[in-house]
């Protein structure tokens, strides 16, 4: 059973009208679409393009590969990270863009009694993530979930007073549109998380290679310069309230130590938190490879 306040929320991702629900789909009340409901969880799939579907089928053969909900040293820097900086707190209404298939940002948002909402393009990737949400939470009612691309959120309008949207610009085709739907379905005074990776140019020569490899596997359509994207954020009513860089050498190294020491990724690693907190200390340091912002809606 699809959770009552989730679906007070839900709008048609076309024309952000209301939507009926019926015995297993929920349909437009404005423009008659209907999208199926599978596994109680709402298909609000609109408009894609090829390289998200192409996206979609990648994603999906990775996450059918989730076994277990294991949250990893660096989810839980992440997760401090993403808390701490968006100010996320019980009142909130979360939304995780591009959740994935662990769905660890919603499950630990929910965990401190936030009403959280993870979206995906892969229907494998949420399946799993509801399933590990459900064995996880005592009360899974607060964490919910929907297949749903970036382009066309699924969502009334000032809905959300938190989003995130960690490496997920970078695969959409129309980036604008999605910063779009973003100011639409935030409430004022809303804060925004946001993680991409790093122009090239602000970053070592010798990650040039690895990266742009790295790339064209995962689908990466482009890297960004901070102040463009604030520039973008910005014509929607977003005033800008922080901008982090991490990946630096000592992530780089942290990387490359837990391959040939895999005991070093170890929650009780003393070592592994030592280079996390010496690449977090060079966040002012434009050259790190992800970088991070913090947006506040302010109209």
């Amino acid at each position: 059973m699809i959770n009552l306040k989730f679906l007070r929320l839900l709008a048609c991702p076309l024309c952000k009208s209301s939507l009926k629900l019926g015995t297993n789909n929920l349909k437009c009340v404005n423009c008659n679409q209907e999208f199926l409901i599978v596994g109680n969880i709402p298909i609000l799939v609109a408009k894609t393009s090829k390289h998200v579907e192409i996206q979609a089928k990648i994603f999906n053969k990775e996450f059918k590969t989730y076994d277990k909900y294991e949250l990893e040293n660096w989810r839980i820097s992440y997760i401090r990270r993403l808390f701490e900086w968006l100010e996320l707190s019980p009142g909130d209404n979360y939304l995780d863009i591009g959740v994935g298939g662990s769905g660890y940002t919603v499950i630990e948002a929910s965990r401190k009694n936030v009403f959280s909402v993870g979206i995906d393009i892969s229907f494998e990737g949420i399946k799993k993530a509801k399933y590990f949400a459900e064995n996880e939470l005592k009360n899974s009612k607060l964490c919910n979930f929907a297949v749903a691309n970036a382009e066309y959120l699924p969502f009334k309008s000032k809905t959300f007073s938190k989003v995130s949207a960690i490496s997920v610009l970078e695969h959409i085709p129309n980036d604008e549109l999605v910063i779009k739907e973003i100011a639409r379905i935030i409430k004022p005074n809303g804060k925004v998380f946001i993680s991409v990776p790093n122009m090239y140019k602000r970053i070592n020569p010798i990650f040039w290679m690895p990266y742009y490899i790295h790339d064209k596997k995962v689908g990466h359509l482009r890297h960004y310069k901070a102040e463009d994207l604030i520039e973008k954020f910005s014509k929607q009513g977003f005033n800008i309230e922080g901008v982090f860089y991490t990946g630096h050498f000592p992530k780089m190294l942290q990387i490359f130590l837990s391959l040939i020491h895999p005991k070093l990724k170890n929650k009780d690693s003393k070592l592994w938190w030592k280079f996390e907190e010496m690449d977090l200390k060079r966040s002012s340091k434009k050259s790190g490879l992800q970088l991070t912002l913090i947006f506040k809606k302010v109209y």
